[in-house]
């Protein structure tokens, strides 16, 4: 195995093949105990665990959750995240992840525990630590997943990752109801498998492994410490006859490799996910004759003034999902009346004289920008209207040969199976943000936290076939839509990310 020196640092390529070795041939056993830790560490901050209680993925079945995770995560390390199989994976988790209001920092704790925990495991348990080479190993591969994931202000060191999963523990473990509903939940299925007699002495053994900070955030007491030795001394022997063990070499055991409860010897990826979403997420892209182009983009990233030019030089039917959401709370609309039941007051034009009350519509945004489940129950309201709409307009533009779907939330809606290619107009995260601030007149605050409600443009890259660069003048974006309407791609744009 290379060792890391100041002249040597690991490429992509050389991250996949040891995280691979690693998680498939030196520590299969070692390297699955240390991310279901890591699992468990993520529900001692309450707005994880509150989150994952909402769904009740974990606390209904924690079973298929445990497995789809863990199913995921061993295909990524089995075959990479440049691979087509872990782009599959990515793409998936991008889409059960864009279901639900999950802030960066959260996502960055995460992943910061794939790469602590394995190193802390082995470092304790294992029959070696890790070298520095496999850990910035380690950091490199999870840091690739993580940007195509879309994740934002990533550490650009190891030791950065490591500072910022430590700063997140001593500052955001506590403990909270939901805490202990889901860890409880999972350790209760761990022990499942076992003799009912068996299950309170394992569970006390299991504890053991669990530092007293993690204990008391999820509501457990801690094992005493001739308990925690003997652990301690128990997986240290077993770490010992494994590396004695045969091996052979290029042989894997990866977590995906094994049978699982839920799937049995075999799995296909469009298993995985939360139940009520398969549907959603294993529907496929419109194949039909008519080409259907989705336009999308953050909010003022340009897609307004690339519809206008598709629509007016171009001369192709553009279907708007702004004004269709408008349309679903235009005044005496069903639509409408739900608002104004969930939030009376708040959300009326304080108009003298009307005899019926007018909804607000910016006192609905200030809303819902600034609370995510609120942000979550318009979007319930609005996205089945919208699609109802877009499925009646193609319906009359059946004979069109192409027709353009200009869709802002078209990943987090689920709309791109209506498309049959997906174009995003894409800019620079300041460029986005000094556009919001001086077209809608908003503090800085106010724009990121509308661009927050989004996916980020990075994670919806990941995900599209065009990539329109408006980082300069109108006339380069123009060119690059002229392109892409003729051969489906584009030239390459200058300060285009890699």
């Amino acid at each position: 195995m290379a060792e890391l020196n100041a002249n040597t640092s690991p490429s992509p390529g050389e991250a996949e093949a040891v995280c691979r070795q690693l998680a498939g041939e030196l520590f299969p056993w070692d390297i699955t105990r240390a991310l279901e830790l890591a699992l468990l560490k993520t529900f001692c901050v309450p707005s994880i665990s509150a989150l994952l209680a909402r769904t009740g993925e974990l606390t209904h079945r924690p079973r298929k959750r445990y497995d789809d995770t863990g199913l995921m995560v061993a295909e990524l390390l089995r075959w990479g995240p440049r691979s087509a199989e872990g782009q599959a994976v990515i793409e998936r988790m991008n889409r059960i992840h864009g279901a639900y209001a999950i802030s960066n920092d959260d996502f960055l704790y995460v992943l910061s525990t794939f790469v602590a925990e394995p190193i802390r495991w082995l470092a304790r348990y294992g029959w070696r630590p890790l070298s520095i080479y496999e850990q910035t190993c380690l950091f490199l591969f999870w840091r690739q997943v993580g940007k195509a994931m879309g994740f934002q202000a990533l550490p650009a060191s190891l030791e950065a990752l490591l500072a910022l999963n430590r700063e997140v523990e001593a500052r955001a473990f506590r403990p909270a109801a939901s805490n202990g509903r889901v860890a409880d939940a999972t350790l209760a299925m761990l022990l499942a498998d076992w003799p009912a007699p068996l299950r309170p002495a394992l569970r006390r053994v299991l504890l053991a492994l669990v530092s007293q900070e993690v204990c008391g955030s999820l509501g457990w007491s801690s094992s005493p410490g001739w308990l925690q030795r003997l652990a301690l001394a128990g997986l240290s022997l077993r770490s010992r006859l494994a590396r004695h063990g045969p091996r052979r070499p290029g042989a894997t055991r990866f977590y995906s490799q094994r049978p699982t409860a839920s799937y049995g010897e075999h799995f296909r990826l469009e298993q995985l996910g939360p139940p009520a979403m398969l549907p959603g997420l294993n529907r496929r892209r419109w194949s039909g004759r008519q080409r259907r182009i989705g336009l999308t983009g953050g909010i003022a990233s340009g897609k307004s003034t690339a519809g206008r030019w598709l629509e007016q030089q171009a001369g192709l039917p553009v279907l708007d999902a702004d004004l269709y959401a408008r349309a679903a709370l235009a005044s005496g609309s069903p639509g409408e009346a739900a608002v104004l039941k969930r939030y009376g007051l708040e959300v009326q034009e304080a108009t003298a004289g009307r005899e019926t009350p007018q909804l607000d519509r910016a006192a609905l945004g200030r809303i819902v920008f600034r609370d995510p489940v609120e942000r979550a129950w318009l979007e319930q309201l609005v996205h089945p209207l919208v699609r109802e709409r877009f499925e009646a307009e193609l319906a009359r533009l059946a004979e069109a040969p192409v027709v353009v779907l200009m869709i802002p939330l078209l990943f987090e809606a689920g709309l791109e199976v209506l498309c049959s290619e997906v174009w995003l107009v894409d800019c620079d995260a300041d460029q986005q943000l000094s556009r919001l601030m001086n077209r809608n007149g908003l503090s800085e605050a106010e724009a990121r936290a509308r661009i927050d409600a989004q996916w980020p443009l990075e994670r919806k890259r990941t995900l599209t076939d065009v990539v329109l660069a408006n980082r300069g003048e109108v006339s380069a974006l123009e060119t690059a839509l002229a392109d892409a309407l003729e051969t489906g791609s584009v030239r390459a744009q200058p300060g285009s990310p890699a």
